[in-house]
């Protein structure tokens, strides 16, 4: 399943460049694609470190027997499963949220630029993880309210869209975001062999930038990449923080 996060950061994106968002049919159409491509590319991410003709060009495999921390990475997903939501965690998360969220919409229309809000909860709300990160990495309710919030809003977008227009705008979204992919992909494997990096971690950190901590999080522990995990947490936070900035620029700079 493919993480809402990544849909999530293209709609901000949207927003704040004042895409057209009149009609959610353009965006059904971008997030049916996203999904569609994304869901082929991490696929391929999976099988390319089993893919003989890839061995050959990264030989490198110093993470494939690493299990130090097998047993307790068990442990900690047995007990995130049986973990009850708390009503003071579900509280304190949706205190700080609203309150990053309340704060950055001041800031943004304090600025005269209204439109980037959801840029300026991302600082503050990131600010705060690097500030107080056992405190907030306690609050693990906090991933599973965002995620039904966010399906929640998926679901408003769809239902305010066109069938036909996402039929129609979708084939050419999917093609323009294949594209984007394979470029990627072929830079980070060039550039991996150039630097001499090992496929595991061009494999990860690929899915930490275009999936998120999550995704790429759950790949590293897929492949008994342990030493991988907090890397490609904390390289998908970074790219959260960054992405969303990038694009906007991108964007304004094309006119």
């Amino acid at each position: 399943m493919i993480q809402p996060e990544q849909n999530f950061a293209f709609f901000a994106t949207a927003q704040i460049i004042e895409l057209n968002l009149d009609s959610g049919d353009l965006l059904a159409a971008g997030t049916a694609a996203d999904n569609l491509a994304m869901t082929l590319f991490f696929l391929l991410l999976f099988a390319l470190p089993s893919l003989k003709w890839v061995k050959q060009i990264f030989p490198g495999n110093n993470f494939a027997q690493d299990t130090s921390f097998l047993e307790q990475s068990k442990r900690n997903f047995s007990e995130s499963l049986t973990q009850e939501l708390s009503v003071i965690d579900m509280s304190k998360a949706l205190a700080i949220s609203g309150i990053s969220g309340a704060l950055g919409i001041s800031i943004a229309s304090l600025l005269g630029i209204p439109k980037a809000a959801i840029l300026f909860t991302t600082i503050l709300i990131v600010s705060l993880a690097t500030i107080f990160p056992q405190y907030l990495g306690k609050l693990t309710v906090a991933d599973k309210i965002g995620t039904l919030l966010m399906q929640i809003f998926f679901a408003v977008i769809g239902a305010s869209a066109n069938i036909w227009k996402v039929l129609e705008f979708g084939p050419v979204l999917f093609f323009f975001a294949v594209v984007i992919l394979t470029v990627h992909l072929i830079f980070l494997l060039l550039a991996g062999k150039l630097l001499n990096l090992e496929l595991a971690e061009l494999v990860v950190a690929s899915n930490a930038n275009l999936g998120g901590p999550t995704t790429a999080a759950a790949m590293a522990k897929a492949k008994n990449w342990y030493q991988l995990v907090t890397p490609a947490i904390l390289c998908g936070i970074f790219g959260y923080s960054l992405a969303t900035f990038i694009g906007v620029a991108l964007a304004n700079f094309l006119g």
